[in-house]
């Protein structure tokens, strides 16, 4: 029996690799490959993230776990593998003799090959960088990066992977005199791409030889925090060095107090962002030649999406959504991961462009879940990630009109609303549109889809408004001169002073810069009554990204397994740093950027992803052309992509691969939901509309039962809604499935297929 579940349980990271043919070749296809039993099926294994019990369940359904699994080392394991057949059971005595302890491993696994080749785990303290091979010790690998084959997989040779004693629960710390033995000296373990590398800190200096010392700001910071995190604190002198011959150098003074922030906050800055900034000056990443060198074809990256978890997005916003859900009395991870995409937008977004298209971060996130299942604590968790980073004065409810609208853009840059009830908001707009009642409320939709794309131009106003603001404008300057006439002068108020002169002499030319972002929750019976084909190509919809709970009588979580207390220092001190670095006073003043545009980077095999990705949502809309006329919801996938990858990439200060690809995955997602639902309440065939509707209430992952399709399908009659679901089936677009209800009963649900 495979122990994939118990390793998950136990911390480690797990992925599925092709099965193993009855005649003992690899599943992928190639009788060339010589890695049966051992192949990743998917090609960014390396990337595996922490599986959902959904995603787990949806992979054993797929039968991805038929033959064998592996195992991530990397992130804080060691396996030692033992190779008989290259003189490993004579170095494992000598490797006992000189470090007893090794014995007392909590899994041992014998490997397929059989013998006394075995691998023993532990788990290591810190992921540092450590040597794979010692020369005492031949035939033995020294695992803390790569993969092993998981226990109970099938090898080649017809055995298994046997667990001899332990468990991956009974797992403890390596032997310290073998990580001392192992460790790298003078190395620090770090990651380029996902990929763990070991650099010394004469390799850093190396590299910084290659980046200009009198850089602009954000990059010089952004290099000093890839060497904090790179050296877990220990590089500071080389940061120093390197900064000392610009003529920018701050004094020792400030470069103290820098290093020592880094070190306050949840440095999301890594080693591949100064790689990067080395990498555009000229330098080039040594190759490090083994023993053991394998040539492999070379591959491009794809939009392969298999490994993605959208509950789990990468880097700083990852950690965020986790914060928010484990606030959380029920588990609402995917309204918790829009609150942490809204959170880094709304915080950092008015700082950052993206030089590849000119697309800035802001962003429209609609969640979607049932009533009394937690959506309040997570508007709550929002707010207080958005108050920990000093733009809380530019947070607002709900929208009352277009010129308060624009007002609020006048008294702050951002606009950041988070309604509670959003469903309301969008049904009375709904119903002003068709019965032609209440126009105003027409004027806030238009008002809102222009100011989305206005974030780096200026938004034009009306004559009469366009007066108003200006002696708005004129009474601030009064007031400001008045204070400072009392006070006088500080830098505070020139700030305002020079701000407000600069907003009178250009509103000729409307709002400058107005940053629009929205998050929203709803109700399902809200949301899917209006999700019509008007709303999802020209309305404000049809530009929003939405999170759905399919889940909608949750499991309360136990009261201790509920996180408690305010958002941790290093958290906001991050957040504070995304919007305003190097100011922590912002109580009262005015929300808006601080210094000046920073554009964020992108790595060239991210660049091409995007390319990918751009052909893909062309080609997604040339099918909509013909099918629905939904074309619009599609061709607005890769400006989503563009957005999301982006606010992924700010913390960082850099886009990768990893980026790009989980934004796709969501977007797609989105697009594929978002055009059933509209093709459901719009389409003239009823057979079509029930058909859309019945699939728009499934995914893979998550079934319904036929009762609750019949019920949110209740104005169709239940025998067309149960023949409908039949040929579902049939046609494979749907799967039933037994599952098990509690007390020994079952219970048939419908799962949407990849048909």
């Amino acid at each position: 029996m495979m122990q994939y579940r118990e390793c998950l349980e136990a911390g480690m990271r797990v992925f599925a690799l092709w099965p193993l043919t009855a005649d003992g070749q690899c599943g992928c296809g190639d009788p060339t490959c010589d890695a049966a039993g051992k192949h990743p099926r998917a090609s960014n294994w390396q990337h595996t993230p922490p599986w959902s019990e959904d995603q787990i369940e949806v992979m054993e359904e797929m039968d991805q776990f038929a033959t064998g699994y592996g195992v991530l080392v990397s992130g804080g394991w060691l396996v030692i593998d033992v190779d008989e057949r290259n003189g490993g059971a004579d170095s494992y005595a000598k490797l006992l003799d000189d470090h007893p302890e090794v014995a007392g491993a909590g899994m041992i696994v014998r490997t397929g090959s059989g013998g006394q080749s075995k691998h023993l785990y532990f788990r290591l303290r810190e992921d540092a960088a450590m040597m794979q091979h010692l020369d005492a010790y031949p035939g033995i690998d020294f695992k803390s990066t790569g993969f092993v084959v998981g226990p109970g997989s099938l090898h080649t040779s017809g055995q298994s992977y046997e667990i001899l004693t332990g468990s991956p629960y009974d797992v403890d710390e390596a032997p310290s005199s073998l990580v001392q033995a192992l460790t790298k000296p003078e190395r620090h373990r770090a990651s380029v791409n996902g990929t763990p590398v070991d650099v010394a800190e004469a390799d850093i200096a190396a590299m910084l030889e290659y980046v200009d010392p009198d850089c602009d700001h954000e990059t010089w910071i952004r290099c000093g925090m890839a060497i904090h995190h790179a050296t877990s604190g220990a590089g500071f002198a080389v940061w120093d060095d390197w900064s000392q011959r610009g003529e920018k150098y701050p004094g020792r003074d400030v470069m103290d107090k820098r290093w020592h922030s880094f070190g306050k906050a949840a440095n999301p800055v890594t080693f591949g962002t100064l790689a990067h900034h080395a990498e555009a000056g000229g330098w080039i990443a040594p190759v490090e030649i083994t023993d053991e060198v394998h040539i492999d074809a070379p591959s491009a990256p794809t939009l392969d999406t298999e490994q993605v978890d959208l509950l789990r997005p990468p880097g700083f916003t990852g950690r965020l959504a986790k914060w928010i859900n484990d606030r959380n009395r029920h588990a609402r991870e995917h309204l918790a991961v829009a609150a942490a995409l809204g959170t880094v937008s709304s915080v950092a977004g008015m700082r950052y462009r993206d030089p590849l298209d000119g697309i800035t971060p802001n962003v429209f996130l609609f969640g979607v879940s049932g009533s009394a299942t937690g959506k309040e604590s997570v508007l709550k968790s929002h707010q207080e990630l958005l108050r920990a980073a000093g733009v809380s004065p530019a947070v607002h409810g709900g929208m009352k009109s277009e010129q308060e609208i624009y007002r609020n853009l006048v008294r702050h840059q951002a606009a950041l609303y988070v309604m509670d009830e959003l469903g309301e908001q969008l049904a009375k707009i709904q119903n002003a549109r068709t019965k032609g009642t209440a126009s105003y409320l027409e004027g806030i939709v238009g008002t809102v889809m222009s100011l989305y794309s206005k974030a780096n131009s200026y938004a034009l106003v009306t004559g009469d408004l366009q007066e108003d603001i200006r002696k708005q404008l004129q009474q601030e300057v009064a007031a400001v001169n008045k204070r400072m006439d009392e006070r006088g002068e500080n830098e505070a108020d020139q700030h305002s002073l020079a701000r407000i002169t600069r907003q009178l002499d250009t509103i000729d030319q409307g709002i400058e810069h107005p940053y629009l972002g929205i998050f929203g929750l709803t109700t399902p019976e809200r949301f899917d009554a209006i999700m019509d084909f008007d709303m999802a190509v020209n309305g404000f919809l049809g530009r929003a990204l939405i999170f759905r709970e399919r889940e909608d009588n949750p499991r309360s979580k136990k009261r201790g397994e509920v996180l408690r207390g305010d958002v941790p220092d290093d958290m906001a001190a991050t957040l504070q740093n995304l919007y305003a670095p190097g100011r922590f006073d912002m109580q009262g003043s005015r929300v808006e950027r601080i210094g000046e545009v920073v554009e964020i980077p992108t790595r060239p095999d991210a660049e091409a992803m995007l390319d990918e990705v751009e052909e893909s949502f062309w080609g997604m809309a040339e099918d909509a052309k013909n099918a629905t006329g939904l074309t619009p919801i599609p061709r607005r996938g890769y400006e989503q992509v563009a957005k999301v990858s982006m606010i992924l990439a700010i913390p960082e200060g850099l886009r990768t691969v990893e980026h790009v690809r989980w934004a796709y995955a969501l977007v797609k997602r989105d697009i594929d939901e978002k055009m059933k639902l509209a093709h459901s309440n719009s389409a003239v065939d009823k057979v079509d509309a029930m058909a859309s509707a019945i699939m728009s209430t499934v995914t893979s992952e998550h079934g319904e039962t036929a009762g609750r399709i019949r019920n949110r399908l209740r104005k169709y009659r239940r025998e067309d809604v149960e023949k409908c679901l039949d040929k579902l089936v049939q046609a494979g677009h749907l799967r039933a499935e037994e599952i098990p209800a509690g007390r020994g009963k079952t219970t048939m649900k419908y799962f949407a297929t990849d048909k």
